[in-house]
């Protein structure tokens, strides 16, 4: 409270309202007043001062020390009030004068947010967001909310702006017409080609397969083979394999284009169950009657062909094995120029399915060379390092691993078999389908184990859950959640039907 009064009005108030004063003057007034007040209000007084006084006033009170000495002539007529000070004066008062005494700190004002709807606010929720159901930032008005006769996405199925309950539109905007569903949904299975290289070399180089020199070696095939049998043994009810052969059976091992045959369509197309028709379509483990260059570049061309003729929604990819450099242009205007060229087309292909189509590529290398090529007519490409390029192709790819190995670099067939281990983990989705889209999203519950799954902005960022599209057409589980759900296989989730 403020308190404004002369400090000789206040002095004659004083005096007149406690009676307790006590005064000593020689030819002057000195006068000394002690006061006790126990309430603060505001004083309004008028003073007409006359005469000659000199003295010094003390007032006392609780809420401060004034002092005033004063010499001049006062009359004061005061109007009473109640007032606390201690007043010690030495001016010369002129009529009329006012002065604040005991003055304290205005109460702060009411603050937007602080979850109280204070005057001068129509809206405070403590969110404050101008979300639904919620407050501008400013407190000055609400947002979206069921009764404003606007119907707001996601969260009503009607509003017709009145507090009618038991007409066409309820007082819930309609969300008391929807049912809570509960489902219990499995991942989309993935359509996974593989892409393998049946060259020449595969058959005429061996490997200590197994790292043990007790047992003879054998063929990088016959290891390939091994290895795509156990993958497809494991994995084919998780994933749906088909098979791409670069170069084809009908290769020959000449050095012409007959070297570089590949099918236009895959060996054997992206299916469920398919481990048989799979391991039937390859050469066999022991087979010498493997010929051919490394036409890689038409190999993946063939495969991505047949992704993209798969429906979108289920997650594609492309897992390449390959003993060496791509070879064989299908664009080389020579023989030279097939074999000892590399085929910077597979990049190209590789690159743009994963740019372009979100189609990722998994790049495995047998017994990769770091050392430089040369140059000389052995039908490899001249001059470069083949573990440089399936560096650059497994970036190109989408799917590089950390550190200096990009691609997955294997010495022998325990490499290799963890290798595919590896990328069939990683294939395996994570997305899971919704029948129907919920009607209100925002309520949509996602659960692991009985364990609630939080919702996130930022599927590579943060461990939760997103929906794929602005169509709710499907959930994606982030991060940690996302291997919780491939170790489980399933998701509980709970989300509210359209009505009917």
């Amino acid at each position: 409270m403020y308190r404004r009064v002369s400090t000789l009005i206040a002095l004659s108030l004083l005096t007149a309202c406690n009676g307790d004063d006590s005064a000593t003057a020689s030819n002057s007034d000195s006068a000394t007043t002690t006061v006790t007040v126990t309430a603060t209000a505001t004083v309004t007084a008028t003073a007409t001062e006359s005469g000659t006084m000199s003295g010094t006033d003390t007032m006392t009170s609780m809420s401060g020390t004034m002092s005033d000495s004063q010499s001049g002539t006062d009359t004061d007529t005061d109007t009473a009030g109640t007032d606390s000070a201690t007043d010690s004066d030495s001016a010369t008062d002129t009529v009329g004068e006012s002065e604040t005494v005991g003055e304290t700190d205005p109460t702060e004002g009411p603050a937007c947010g602080n979850g109280q709807i204070d005057p001068g606010e129509v809206c405070d929720d403590g969110l404050n967001d101008g979300s639904y159901g919620s407050c501008s930032e400013d407190c000055s008005e609400r947002g979206p909310y069921c009764g404003d006769g606007m119907v707001f996405d996601g969260a009503e199925l009607c509003d017709d702006g009145n507090e009618v309950d038991n007409d066409a539109c309820s007082n819930a905007c309609g969300a008391d017409q929807c049912a809570e569903i509960m489902v219990v949904l499995e991942p989309l299975t993935p359509n996974v080609m593989m892409v393998l290289d049946k060259s020449g070399s595969m058959v005429v180089n061996s490997w200590d397969h197994d790292q043990d020199a007790n047992t003879p070696d054998i063929t990088r095939w016959a290891s390939l083979y091994g290895v795509v049998d156990d993958i497809l043994t494991n994995f084919q009810d998780k994933l749906n394999f088909g098979v791409t052969l670069f170069p084809s059976k009908a290769a020959t091992q000449t050095y012409s284009q007959a070297a570089c045959v590949v099918q236009g369509v895959p060996e054997v197309p992206v299916a469920e169950l398919n481990k048989n028709p799979i391991l039937a379509a390859i050469p066999a483990a022991m087979s010498q009657s493997i010929f051919g260059g490394t036409p890689a570049s038409s190999g993946m061309i063939t495969a991505l062909d047949h992704l993209k003729t798969l429906d979108p929604k289920f997650p594609r990819a492309v897992l390449l094995v390959t003993d060496g450099a791509a070879n064989c242009d299908p664009d080389a205007n020579s023989n030279t120029e097939r074999f000892e060229v590399y085929d910077q087309g597979l990049h190209d292909a590789v690159k743009s399915a994963w740019t372009d189509d979100g189609i990722p590529t998994y790049v495995v290398g047998i017994d990769i060379s770091k050392q430089n090529t040369g140059n000389q007519q052995d039908g490899n490409p001249n001059n470069i390092v083949p573990y440089d390029k399936l560096n650059e192709l497994a970036v190109d790819g989408g799917k590089p691993q950390d550190g200096a190995d990009k691609f997955y670099a294997t010495k022998n067939q325990i490499d290799l078999q963890a290798a595919l281990d590896q990328i069939a983990e990683d294939a395996l989705s994570c997305i899971v389908s919704l029948d129907e889209p919920p009607v209100f999203p925002q309520n949509t519950k996602v659960k692991i184990e009985g364990m609630l799954v939080p919702p996130v902005d930022d599927c590579t960022m943060e461990d939760g859950w997103v929906y794929v599209d602005d169509m709710y057409s499907g959930i994606e589980l982030c991060g940690s959640w996302c291997n919780t759900l491939k170790e489980t296989g399933e998701i509980d989730v709970e989300y509210y039907c359209k009505p009917g």
